[in-house]
């Protein structure tokens, strides 16, 4: 296994599951239209923001400050007690391929 990791920090607001899902429904879609000439017509039949709907840089450094500013947040907490285990949640989403 490769321990090679992303260059850029990008976030997307899709999981893997979900986003199979939704890329299979597309799929379907497209292949249930009788009508569709050739060329990029299949693109008008589903939306394409059902599958991925934001996707954006989150560096490290706004990352920490935005830590610092909910750490006490009882919710936040549970999840993050420390910045050690935030910063394991970070690296995780987005330092990983």
């Amino acid at each position: 296994m490769s321990r090679s990791y992303k260059k850029h920090p990008w976030v997307t607001d899709h999981h893997v599951k979900t986003t199979k899902e939704k890329k299979k429904f597309a799929n379907k879609k497209v292949r249930g239209h009788e009508d569709l000439p050739n060329g990029s017509a299949y693109k008008k039949v589903s939306e394409s923001w059902d599958i991925c709907d934001f996707k954006g840089r989150w560096p490290w450094k706004e990352a920490k400050e935005w830590y610092e500013e909910n750490k006490d947040d009882p919710y936040w907490l549970r999840y993050f007690p420390n910045l050690k285990s935030y910063y394991r949640y970070w690296v995780t989403h987005n330092k990983g391929k």
